[in-house]
């Protein structure tokens, strides 16, 4: 996971996650869930561009926490968290798009590097800059009637 409890508790104080976990029946289960959930969906935008999940990475906790906060709402989450989710999935969208890329709180070692990037895929006959036939082979090609 990206974030834990006291992660959302920092970002939202206590009292506040607290009213959340009371819409639940098991308030701690919802929570874990909920950040599970995130982590999850951040996954699946991530792992386009990366090997998940990632570690060292501060931004993707912020995520996290607004993800799973929105997640937490029983009713429809309306105004800020919801404006909080939904730019989170559009940045997560940015980055499987290659628009942004995630940030990582310590330099990564080589080693880390190519184990964190993937490799994008090459669809077949794309490192051939031209045609495969011209005109001029066509020409020569003898007709099927």
């Amino acid at each position: 996971m990206y974030a834990t409890r006291d992660d959302l508790v920092g970002r939202f104080t206590e009292m506040s996650i607290s009213q959340l976990e009371s819409m639940h029946i098991d308030g701690l289960l919802a929570t874990n869930n909920a950040l599970s959930d995130s982590a999850e969906t951040m996954n699946s935008y991530l792992s386009v561009r990366y090997q998940t999940p990632l570690v060292k990475t501060e931004h993707l906790k912020i995520i996290c926490c607004n993800i799973a906060r929105y997640y937490l709402y029983v009713n429809d989450a309306t105004g800020e968290p919801e404006d909080r989710y939904n730019d989170a999935l559009k940045w997560l969208q940015q980055v499987a798009a290659g628009k942004a890329n995630v940030t990582f709180a310590e330099p990564l070692t080589a080693e880390e590097q190519q184990k964190t990037y993937v490799k994008p895929a090459v669809p077949i006959g794309s490192s051939y800059p031209g045609q495969i036939f011209g005109d001029d082979v066509f020409a020569k090609m003898p007709s099927i009637k």
